[in-house]
């Protein structure tokens, strides 16, 4: 048994080897000497997987793994369904969780190069309706980078106890959360600190209908998944992801028909690794966006105040990466670019307490040297 599993080790790095020698070469080209992607790397990163799927104590594991000039690396673990033992597929659906974020603040970024929004504006502005404490001192700019203080609705139990009896099948409307937003003061003076706050995120969804006239799903299809070719890439209307699809889990329950209501335009998104590699480079090269706009993404605000970690519009930023991660229940992802190495990480695991997604990225992240 020890030797098979060395040998299907050994023939899955010389694997590995070959398809980022094709990748990576062009036609009357040298193959390009491996500065990160080197065969003890590759070693070390199918080691690490073996290890996670077992120690992070989730089924499955799907990522994604890119160097520039050096070519790209797939790694899967595990199981996509307990019950079938299932392998974990890279084609499969599974759900976005909070990296939903940066699609819907890249939209408001686009309405606000059409002049439909105005970042300095006040929530009041467009939605005085909402009536939300500090809504004529809370700018659209605030609600982007996380310095409203509005209070984030998924941490009151008033919906968290009813949804879970309910085993997931409790449909919580927009009425519902704007309700509980409305309910609780400020946690601070807007503007003076940063708080992550999934509350500011589906604001800015109601500012994107209110605006346009349209769904927030319409305007992601018009805007975004369209224009990029990003055909994996849903708003879900039901509780069921298209096949093929990976099994969320949550503790030991199967979570992965629960209604994703709650989220909204914070986290509802479903999507693959195929697509997040389209979006990726978007987040980066923003060729969506205007130059002023790509300004707006990458303005940088001191979360801990230790200038280690910082958030800009819809975006995160540590250790010299790029991107954001989320969670929802039965899922944990990562989506991180690293500008100065020229890395892209983007994996998943499908389950979500522990987030172990989190702690996978970072012994990767350690494995490139980019950490």
């Amino acid at each position: 048994m020890r030797f098979r599993k060395f040998f299907n080790l050994f023939c899955s790095i010389i694997l590995s080897i070959i398809s980022l020698m094709i990748t990576s070469c062009k036609e009357g080209v040298a193959e390009p000497h491996f500065n990160i992607l080197t065969t003890e790397n590759l070693v070390k990163l199918q080691s690490a997987a073996d290890k996670m799927i077992t120690g992070l104590n989730t089924p499955g594991l799907a990522a994604y793994i890119s160097v520039e000039g050096e070519g790209e690396l797939v790694i899967t673990r595990g199981v996509s369904n307990l019950v079938t033992n299932e392998p974990m597929n890279v084609n499969n659906y599974y759900r976005l969780a909070s990296i939903t974020k940066t699609f819907t603040t890249e939209a408001v970024l686009i309405l606000s190069d059409s002049g439909k929004i105005d970042l300095n504006k006040p929530i009041s502005y467009y939605l005085p309706e909402l009536k939300l404490p500090g809504d004529d001192k809370i700018t659209i700019r605030m609600l982007g980078n996380m310095t409203s203080g509005l209070y984030d609705y998924v941490r009151d139990e008033i919906w968290q106890t009813p949804y879970n009896n309910s085993n997931g099948q409790l449909v919580i409307t927009l009425a519902d959360i704007v309700a509980v937003i409305a309910m609780h003061p400020l946690n601070f003076t807007p503007g003076t600190k940063h708080e992550y706050c999934n509350s500011n995120t589906v604001i800015l969804g109601l500012l994107i209908q209110k605006v346009t006239g349209k769904t927030v799903q319409d305007v992601l299809n018009e805007k975004i998944f369209l224009p990029l070719g990003m055909t994996k890439t849903y708003w879900p209307t039901s509780v069921y992801l298209p096949y093929p699809y990976t099994h969320g889990y949550w503790t030991d329950k199967d979570v992965t028909n629960w209604s994703p209501s709650h989220a909204d335009a914070a986290g509802i998104l479903i999507s693959n690794l195929a697509d997040l590699k389209i979006w990726i480079k978007e987040i980066i090269e923003g060729n969506l966006l205007s130059p002023g706009a790509r300004n707006e993404r990458f303005k940088w605000v001191d979360k801990d105040g230790k200038g280690i970690e910082f958030y800009g519009f819809g975006l995160s930023k540590g250790h010299g990466w790029i991107g954001h991660s989320g969670q929802i229940y039965g899922y944990n992802t990562i989506m991180y670019y690293h500008p100065e190495k020229k890395i892209t990480i983007i994996l998943y695991t499908n389950r979500s307490d522990g987030e172990p997604a989190g702690a996978a990225f970072s012994n990767f992240a350690q494995i490139l040297g980019a950490w």
